[in-house]
This record gives structure tokens, C-alpha cells and sequence, in this order.
């Protein structure tokens, strides 16, 4: 590959102040450096399921008592983050590097609960608000059902109704 090629990015990098080699670097290593080239690693899995968790929370009215009641959206935030639910989830998904004594080698944990109370509850509203109101919230409440749950694939359908249908008569398809 000619060097051409790459002074376009280099003159565009260098025009830009916040653009340090180190940051690019680290920017191209998460985009083009997955290992083994296969799947997602199991810390992505959980980092990605995060919006979709606040989401589904959200437009369940998780920590809401009445959830008829028309109250504000930040009101209904602010019950979620105020329960127990919200402190277990926030702790599960937010994970942490540790180093595994035994096996001497660094894996992922759970958070503990003094990360989680580092961040004041207005915080973790206006987190939650960010996810509600950005790209990939509004395309994941677009796929909510009219009573906020996510569907189910058509495939998963067509398997579920197999299991239910094994043994009657007219069950073959």
C-alpha cells in the first residue's frame, strides 16, 4: 500500500488537536483488533446489553408504585435508581478488572456497591437519560411492543409452537 493513502488520514489527524498517536492507536486496536477474529468477548456482550436493559426498564417503569399514574419521565428515572433492582443491575453490568489470584490472571467482576455510590444519583439520571434520548435508544424503543416488551424472533415463534404442538395429531408442518 502506497503512502499516499495514508497521508489523507495523517494531514486530517494532525489538524485535529485532541488526535494524539496513543488515542488513535487505542480507537484502531477496538475497531480492527479483535482477537482470534471470532465473536463478541463476553465483557462486549454485557457492555452492548447495558441500553438495552435501561430500555426495557424504563418502559416497564421499573420503581414506579403506580405505573398508570402519568408522572414525569425524569420521576420515573429517578424511582428506578432509587431501588435495589437498579443498584443490582448497575453492579452486574458495570464490570471490573480483577486479578484472579489462583488462576494468575486478570478476569472481569462485578462492580461493588461503593463504585456504584461514588456516583451521585443525579448522575446516574442524567446516565440513564443519555441512553433514552441518544440514536440507539430511540432504534431499540423502536422495537418494543405496544406493551413494552421486547419481540420475540418469528424463528423463536415457529420453535416455541413446535414445542407446544409435539404429540397432537395435526402437528406436522
Amino acid at each position: 500500500m502506497g503512502t499516499d493513502k495514508w497521508n489523507k488520514v495523517i494531514e486530517y489527524l494532525n489538524s485535529k488537536s485532541k488526535a494524539t498517536p496513543e488515542k488513535v492507536l487505542n480507537m484502531l486496536k477496538t475497531t480492527y483488533g479483535k482477537k482470534g477474529g471470532g465473536g463478541e468477548s463476553d465483557f462486549e456482550v454485557v457492555r452492548n446489553s447495558w441500553p438495552y436493559i435501561v430500555i426495557g426498564s424504563l418502559a416497564n417503569k421499573f420503581g414506579t408504585k403506580n405505573k398508570n399514574k402519568k408522572i414525569p419521565f425524569t420521576q420515573v428515572i429517578r424511582n428506578w435508581v432509587k431501588s435495589t433492582d437498579y443498584k443490582d443491575i448497575w453492579c452486574t453490568m458495570h464490570l471490573k478488572k480483577f486479578k484472579n489470584k489462583k488462576l494468575n490472571r486478570i478476569e472481569w467482576g462485578m462492580a461493588s456497591v461503593e463504585d456504584f455510590e461514588k456516583i451521585p444519583k443525579d448522575r446516574h439520571v442524567k446516565n440513564l437519560n443519555d441512553i433514552w434520548v441518544s440514536k440507539k435508544g430511540k432504534k431499540i424503543r423502536a422495537t418494543l411492543t405496544p406493551n413494552n416488551k421486547f419481540p420475540i424472533r418469528s424463528s423463536a415463534n415457529a420453535a416455541r409452537n413446535a414445542l407446544f404442538n409435539i404429540g397432537k395429531k395435526d402437528s406436522v408442518e
